[in-house]
């Protein structure tokens, strides 16, 4: 289902990706459908998956082309080798992801981009909008556990989808301009910031008292942060216009299943933004008299 569809996109438009792992494919399909009404935003904005496709599409990429690399690239085998503090490490895959179009950095993209990431130390989502493309990407990818959080100086980076599966209010920040938003996975569930889990996560996190700045990142203060940041609430700000195409069937873990990601994704697309226009007739133009 979606809302109903701002009054104009054509006049500028940000568009904010959501996180989801496999499941972000869907957003390749809502890339094709912008295209083919020749609706460009004025600046992205994503989180996890939807950081690494709305770099792309940042950066020139159609979806044909990122399909391609979707095809030919599988992320498991990638990421294979463990990390500290991780199951698996993204670092090989996202630098060879960002390989395919170069060393970008983010100034050097075609449209304004920013990756969302969560710093488990402030409880803020932070808007990366300068430096390394890859560097941004493996901040805004390090799903918890799954991936290796990022630690730079004080703050311990991880992926902000759990505290707002679509950067909407990130979005909202950079820029006045209405917001198109994808969304491919469910929120965190709401009894994380209330009642007795929240309470017990908070007193786990206290019992382990590891989370003031300036301590080294171990397990025990990896655990106490996690533990109290699960209980923050989940962000709720409301795009202009919200696409949720049907996932029902699709992993988040299975990246071979990009194929129907896209193709819902550019189901649910194509019925929020409606139909393509028609190219425009020119009028006939008189025929002179001989």
């Amino acid at each position: 289902m979606s809302t109903p569809r701002p009054l104009d996109l054509a006049g500028g438009f940000s568009l904010a990706l959501g996180g989801g792992g496999a499941r972000g494919y869907a957003h390749l399909g809502v890339v094709q459908a912008l295209a083919e009404r020749g609706l460009r935003p004025a600046r992205i904005v994503g989180t996890s998956m939807g950081s690494v496709i709305g770099a792309g599409m940042a950066a020139g990429l159609t979806a044909e082309h990122m399909a391609a690399m979707a095809a030919r690239i599988d992320p498991w085998r990638v990421a294979r080798r463990g990390a500290r503090l991780a199951i698996f490490d993204h670092r090989p895959l996202i630098e060879q992801v960002v390989a395919e179009v170069g060393d970008l950095q983010i100034e050097d993209l075609q449209v304004p981009f920013a990756a969302a990431a969560y710093d488990l130390v402030s409880g803020r989502q932070v808007a990366i909008t300068h430096g390394s493309v890859a560097e941004a990407l493996i901040r805004s990818c390090a799903i918890s556990v799954v991936f290796p959080p990022v630690v730079d100086g004080d703050a311990v980076y991880a992926d902000a989808g759990v505290w707002e599966p679509v950067p909407v209010s990130v979005a909202r920040g950079l820029s006045p301009d209405p917001v198109v938003g994808v969304s491919v996975i469910a929120a965190k569930p709401w009894w994380f910031a209330s009642g007795p889990v929240a309470w017990s996560l908070r007193a786990s996190a206290a019992a382990l008292g590891t989370q003031r700045r300036g301590t080294g990142l171990n397990a025990r203060r990896y655990t106490a942060l996690l533990a109290a940041r699960m209980t923050d609430p989940v962000v709720r700000d409301r795009a202009d216009l919200l696409i949720v195409p049907d996932l029902r069937g699709v992993s988040w873990v299975r990246f071979s299943q990009w194929e129907p990601a896209w193709r819902r994704g550019y189901e649910a697309a194509t019925a929020a933004l409606g139909p393509v226009p028609l190219p425009a007739v020119p009028d006939p133009q008189p025929v002179a008299s001989p």
